[in-house]
């Protein structure tokens, strides 16, 4: 009985030490798995607006496609409006196309080299300028281009 008296509490004192060690390990375990949940999300989230992205491009692709010949895809650069743009889809996601021809004398351009090239056959650059914004608040924004080489006949 007389050596349970001399202790002086040494072991709740080392046990009160475990205890607060072992609860700072868990609190900063916890935070990091807290900003891995953050980064994981907002990457989903950016994979997710990608793909709506792509979809909304094929489906103004598609959406034009159908128009047959009154499609947008055959005006020259030469009809183009003054801003040189072409607002195909708005909404969620904003689908601008522009002509890439750059020469000042023609409406279009050679063809870059086939196998078996078609005579007279010129061609129209395009490209599809996807944009849609995301994230919390809409912070961020998400272009995605895509580029079309559309084979013509030169006297069109």
């Amino acid at each position: 009985m007389g050596n349970l008296n001399k202790q002086n509490g040494i072991v709740l004192v080392a046990a009160m030490l475990m205890i607060l060690m072992v609860s700072g390990i868990a609190v900063t375990v916890m935070s990091g798995s807290g900003l891995d949940n953050k980064m994981v999300n907002a990457t989903q989230e950016s994979y997710r607006t990608e793909s709506s992205a792509r979809g909304d491009t094929e489906k103004v692709i598609k959406g034009e496609l159908d128009k047959k010949a009154d499609n947008q895809f055959l005006v020259k650069r030469s009809a183009y409006p003054e801003t040189q743009e072409i607002i195909l889809s708005t909404g969620d996601t904003k689908v601008v196309m522009t002509n890439e021809n750059k020469s000042p004398v023609a409406d279009l351009l050679e063809c870059p080299p086939r196998y078996a090239p078609t005579p007279n056959i010129k061609c129209n650059y395009l490209k599809l300028r996807t944009v849609r914004d995301y994230g919390k608040g809409d912070k961020h924004t998400m272009t995605l281009n895509t580029g079309i080489e559309q084979e013509m006949i030169g006297g069109l």
